[in-house]
């Protein structure tokens, strides 16, 4: 897909901005994350016969204008999740970069390979810049600050992520005009008791070209 070349990519910022309307979208399907592969054996037993990855799909837009990106995510969600409690999880999504060629995203990255996370949680006013080398390895990284704001309307979320383009830092995503990169989705549903790596992702890295 293409982040197309806008004239100003902070006005983006705003899920329901009408520059959204003139950025083509890709559809991209998700599907759980296997629950062989959990970390936790508690989690590995308690979900052996529950579904993990209740979202299988979501629309994905792209924009830049040559110093910010600015990604939006939206997909179908019945349920309107933003508390975090017992038993009661909120709603969230994250791009995700590999860190090099090798990076797999089934795992989340690797102890050689890392996986830069730009993460938005619904109860949280702000995004989150991570860096994974594998499942349940997710830590906060410097160099960059993740700009993220959440809407949720009519049984649908409209999310955006965004971030310069520059960033400092071997665990964060270099990106360039007129350059590819790849990346990739990953949902988590509140209502469905997802968390940490129990969550939908999109099963393969997509290809990413920023517009000169």
């Amino acid at each position: 897909m293409r982040a197309k070349k806008v004239s100003n990519a902070s006005v983006l910022l705003d899920p329901a901005a009408a520059g959204w309307q003139k950025v083509e979208r890709d559809v991209i399907d998700l599907v759980g994350m296997p629950v062989h592969v959990q970390t936790s054996r508690y989690v590995r037993t308690v979900w052996a016969d529950k579904l993990v990855g209740k979202v299988r799909a979501v629309s994905v837009r792209a924009a830049h204008d040559g110093e910010r990106v600015a990604f939006l995510l939206e997909w179908a969600d019945d349920t309107q999740n933003t508390e975090f409690a017992e038993r009661m999880f909120p709603d969230a999504a994250a791009v995700l970069f590999p860190g090099n060629g090798a990076a797999p995203i089934g795992t989340l990255g690797a102890p050689d390979a890392a996986v830069n996370e730009w993460y938005w949680r619904a109860d949280l006013e702000t995004g989150e810049n991570l860096v994974a080398h594998g499942l349940g390895t997710d830590k906060p990284t410097n160099g960059a600050a993740i700009d993220a704001k959440g809407a949720w309307k009519d049984g649908r979320w409209s999310v955006v992520l965004s971030r310069p383009l520059k960033a400092k830092g071997a665990d964060n995503v270099k990106l360039t005009p007129g350059k590819t990169a790849s990346f990739g989705v990953t949902i988590w549903e509140g209502s469905n008791r997802e968390r940490g790596d129990l969550r939908s992702y999109s099963q393969q890295w997509h290809e990413l070209t920023l517009e000169q």
